[in-house]
């Protein structure tokens, strides 16, 4: 596996694709928003030229002059209202290794924007720190794949500046960490649901966890060799599967089941020890359905975190198709 090259270009272009999400780029129709903003993007609205130190701002005539000679007009949103931003790598640390390849690359980014459009610059980073937090964004580095995790600061507002050729503008800076790694399974790409019967309907209820094992265990025999009886090998007979979740004590329609079923007085008679549970699993667009009883139910509650958290082992349902 080559490892890959990051510079201040290629943090750019996966910043910007992440700014131009549909999510983070939305349509702006806020009716208390200024009215020159009103039916653009976010992207529109601050109109920001973003730079590395492989380039150099504009001066104001040649920002008009190059819209003149591309669109054939200039309007004073496109040019006057022109922000700008400078990203420059701070620091990089890369795994010592010649054959792990993760890397992590904090970059700094430099804004001068209109003061009026903080606010909005400030909302559009909160977004990105929502939509990406925790989860590693797939992205092309040349011929390699990667994930990468990214952590948004916050934004910081720096000095006025109310005598430039863009108006009054403030000088703005954020620190954004990337973490590089190689193109493998995490656990943003698990899911866990559960079949729950909610008024009548049967709906897929998910299980935010914290923790999940799947161990796969067989049971073997040992048996000799047809043409050499001294020597013996193994042969599988049969195959348990486990599922192992720990997660906190979310208020959802599972959680609240398994919790009360496990709380219940041992005279309730309504209680069965093999109730079935039909649970669906996704892995990377792979999705897996299984029914299963409960083995093992564990509650904790600490002062230290405060939260009920929960320890779930399950096992497959036996008999044929689950039914006794």
């Amino acid at each position: 596996m080559a490892k890959i090259k990051v510079s201040a270009d290629t943090i750019l272009s996966i910043l910007q694709g992440i700014m131009n999400d549909e999510d983070i780029n939305y349509t702006i129709n806020d009716v208390s928003a200024p009215e020159d903003w009103k039916g653009k993007t976010v992207q529109e609205a601050l109109n920001v030229k973003y730079y590395t130190f492989k380039h150099r701002p504009f001066d104001t005539e040649k920002v008009i002059a190059k819209i003149l000679d591309q669109e054939g007009g200039v309007s004073i949103f496109t040019s006057l209202n022109r922000a700008f931003c400078l990203l420059s790598l701070s620091s990089t640390d890369r795994v010592f290794s010649n054959k792990i390849d993760n890397v992590t690359v904090s970059a700094n980014l430099e804004y001068w924007v209109q003061t009026d459009k903080v606010k909005l610059l400030e909302d559009m980073f909160e977004d990105i720190a929502i939509e990406t937090n925790g989860i590693r964004v797939p992205v092309q580095i040349g011929s390699e794949e990667r994930q990468v995790l990214i952590a948004v600061g916050a934004l910081n507002i720096g000095e006025l500046e109310d005598t430039t050729e863009f108006g009054e503008m403030s000088v703005c800076e954020i620190r954004i960490d990337f973490v590089f790694y190689e193109n493998a399974a995490s656990m943003s790409d698990y899911k866990i649901e559960f079949m729950m019967l909610e008024n009548g309907v049967e709906n897929w209820v998910e299980l935010p966890f914290a923790e999940l094992a799947i161990p796969s265990s067989m049971t073997q025999k040992s048996s000799p060799y047809m043409n050499n009886p001294r020597n013996v090998g193994s042969i599988n007979l049969s195959r348990v599967k486990t599922f192992i979740i720990a997660f906190d004590g979310y208020d959802n329609a599972f959680v609240n089941s398994i919790t009360n079923e496990t709380l219940a007085s041992d005279n309730d008679i309504s209680l069965d020890n093999n109730k079935q549970y039909t649970m669906r699993l996704s892995r990377k667009g792979n999705v897996f359905t299984y029914d299963c009883v409960i083995k093992d139910h564990q509650i904790s509650v600490k002062e230290d975190t405060g939260n009920e958290m929960h320890s779930l082992t399950l096992t497959t349902r036996g008999i044929r198709y689950g039914i006794a």
